[in-house]
């Protein structure tokens, strides 16, 4: 690894990829990358994560149980994975990210997204299966920027009841979560084009729930107890 650092500081190189070393701590001489865009530390065993800035950071698979006040600091961040690491919170102060276009936090015990969300005015994707969150920040429909939404297999079974001010949202995963009918907030969403509720509690769809929903391309509720589909359904309706 030291000959890796050594070459990647005599070039200043924009990507590092340090994965799969059994890291606990960074090495101090990171922090003389200047010109660093892109850090990779998945599979390694780190209690913390880095402070130094940089636009992609991947941290997926480490021990991370929480992110300092620190994590603030990346003000250049576009892209930060946190996936498979037992977090269980992120803090406030992921709403300073302000560059940030995508977040993933897959797998982490999260039992809440924060509301500082909203302040993420260029957040495109959010990949958040396979946790425990229950609720949505009211604030989170000022994510006025987001186009891909994940949040299968968590404990959802509603949505903020402005959540159709997510106008730019395409893509919609509610897989797996505890929802006994299609949220009526989605009713007006002419920018939704795909919308997974596989694995729900839903028993019926009324026609003023996708009656609004002009652009949706498929909506998948297999799986649920639901078996009537009206013939004049125009969408592809998977049940």
């Amino acid at each position: 690894m030291n000959a890796l650092l050594l070459e990647a500081l005599c070039k200043q190189s924009e990507l590092l990829n340090l994965s799969h070393r059994e890291l606990q701590v960074l090495p101090p001489s990171v922090s003389q990358l200047t010109q660093l865009k892109k850090l990779f530390l998945n599979d390694n065993k780190l209690l913390l994560p880095p402070t130094e800035k940089q636009g992609e950071l991947v941290l997926d698979q480490n021990q991370l149980t929480l992110l300092t006040s620190g994590i603030g600091s990346l003000c250049h961040l576009t892209y930060l994975s946190l996936s498979h690491n037992p977090v269980s919170v992120l803090p406030e102060e992921i709403g300073e990210l302000r560059e940030l276009r995508e977040l993933w936090a897959v797998g982490c015990n999260l039992i809440s997204l924060p509301s500082s969300l909203r302040k993420l005015r260029q957040l495109q994707k959010i990949g958040a299966r396979n946790n425990h969150i229950a609720t949505l920040p009211t604030e989170f429909v000022q994510l006025k920027a987001l186009q891909w939404l994940n949040l299968a297999n968590n404990e959802l079974s509603d949505l903020p009841k402005n959540f159709m001010n997510l106008e730019a949202l395409a893509y919609l995963n509610l897989d797996g979560n505890k929802f006994e009918q299609v949220p009526e907030s989605l009713s007006d969403m002419a920018s939704l084009l795909v919308i997974y509720m596989k694995c729900n509690y839903i028993r019926s769809l009324p026609d003023d729930r996708i009656l609004g929903l002009t652009s949706l391309t498929k909506l998948d509720l297999r799986e649920n107890p639901l078996t009537i589909r009206p013939g004049h359904w125009k969408v592809r309706v998977y049940i």
